[in-house]
């Protein structure tokens, strides 16, 4: 990807969020208006900054990886031999021991104490 094509589509007031899309030079479309909407809210992701083209900057910035998300989905679309292969599975029950799927050293749960303490 060399170039991030960004539209800004509404400001709104209620949650204070900006609503804007994202196409690329490698999307189907470089037209933004043809993708996803996404609302950011500069006001409590970035509350330090003020400078308008500074905002549009930081969004860009994840315009970036919301772009190649609809690159991958494109591409994955049109592979009908991958779409199907995931059709397959569904239905399907399947059962893992857990030390098939997490290494030895690693078995020791990952929830933060704070989420298992009892009150």
């Amino acid at each position: 990807m060399n170039t991030l094509y960004m539209k800004i589509h509404a400001f709104e007031e209620q949650s204070y969020s900006l609503i804007v899309s994202f196409a690329s030079d490698t999307t189907k479309s470089q037209n933004p208006d043809d993708y996803t909407r996404y609302a950011f809210q500069p006001i409590n992701m970035w509350p330090d900054i003020n400078d308008p083209a500074e905002i549009k900057k930081r969004i860009a910035v994840a315009g970036v990886y919301h772009a190649e998300q609809q690159e991958r989905e494109e591409k994955f679309i049109a592979d009908a031999a991958k779409v199907q292969s995931y059709k397959d599975i569904v239905g399907q029950e399947t059962t893992y021991s857990v030390i098939d799927l997490i290494p030895p050293a690693s078995t020791e749960s990952t929830i933060p104490e704070v989420l298992t303490q009892t009150v």
